[in-house]
């Protein structure tokens, strides 16, 4: 069973639309859904500010089927993230390699689809919702 660290653009669009492919990960038996609760909570907050009320219902319902990791990132390995990609996503990216999985998947293409966070997260693979789903790794 392959293991995957959700980030919060995943996890938001799949509360968004219930027919994406974000939503369809959540389909999988194949896989394992892991996340933070860092990336809960920029979620849920961004379902408050940006989304109906009734979305929050969804949003947990879809928590309710992944594991929630328990540690926290080092500062340490934190500030190695912040050279390579955006402050605001240094968090995730640590997190991500902390985290015993095989991917990290997102939607954001421009921060973490780069070879500097590819290497940062070596053996791990940064992959968007669509390649997961086709197998195109």
């Amino acid at each position: 069973m392959k293991t995957v660290f959700v980030d919060s653009s995943v996890l938001l669009s799949a509360v968004n639309s219930p027919i994406g492919g974000s939503t369809k990960l959540f389909t999988l038996t194949k896989i394992s859904l892991i996340t933070s609760r860092v990336i809960l909570t920029e979620t849920e907050r961004n379902i408050r500010a940006k989304l109906e009320s009734y979305h929050l219902e969804r949003f947990f319902k879809l928590v309710g089927k992944m594991t929630i990791a328990d540690h926290l990132s080092k500062e340490q390995l934190i500030k190695k993230a912040k050279k390579i990609i955006a402050e605001k996503d240094a968090v995730i990216l640590a997190e991500a390699k902390e985290a015993a999985v095989d991917f990290l998947i997102t939607l954001d293409k421009k921060h973490f689809l780069t070879d500097q966070v590819s290497n940062f997260l070596k053996p791990k693979k940064v992959l968007i919702p669509k390649m997961l789903l086709n197998k195109d790794y």
